[in-house]
């Protein structure tokens, strides 16, 4: 059950990532993908702080600490929001 809602949740992140691709201007190719994904959703007002709660929530649904997921996907470095959900 943990894994399949955590799995939900990374699943959520790369639909609305890859709908939003575009939508902002992206952050330096050497930022994390939390920095790139952030700023790729610069032009759509609230959703970053939506997709926050719902990812925590979802989180923590799964047994697992609320920013446990913002701190993994902080350390990736993959240098543009396409190669951050594995398609670039």
């Amino acid at each position: 059950m943990t894994k399949r809602v955590f799995v939900s949740c990374v699943s959520s992140v790369a639909t609305v990532f890859a709908m939003a691709a575009g939508v902002g201007n992206a952050a330096n190719g050497n930022a994390s993908c939390n920095g790139l994904a952030v700023s790729s959703l610069a032009g759509a007002p609230g959703i970053v702080a939506q997709l926050t709660r719902q990812f925590h929530d979802d989180t923590k649904a799964a047994g697992l600490p609320p920013g446990s997921f913002d701190a993994e996907f902080a350390k990736v470095h993959a240098g543009s929001v396409e190669a951050c959900l594995g398609g670039g």
